[in-house]
């Protein structure tokens, strides 16, 4: 998988996601959810890619 990166909401950070895990929405659209990379940082980031 690609490295995918995001904004974290709780230490205001761009980073890459840790741990990325592709899901598919209910209505069709896919996602990519994982944890803040950041240390010390436990905030889940989420990004829609499709």
């Amino acid at each position: 998988m690609t490295a995918y990166e995001g904004f974290c909401l709780k230490c205001k950070t761009y980073g890459p996601i840790s741990s990325p895990e592709l899901f598919t929405m209910g209505n069709g659209r896919k996602r990519v959810g994982g944890t803040c990379s950041q240390e010390g940082c436990t905030g889940k980031i989420s990004k829609i890619i499709g």
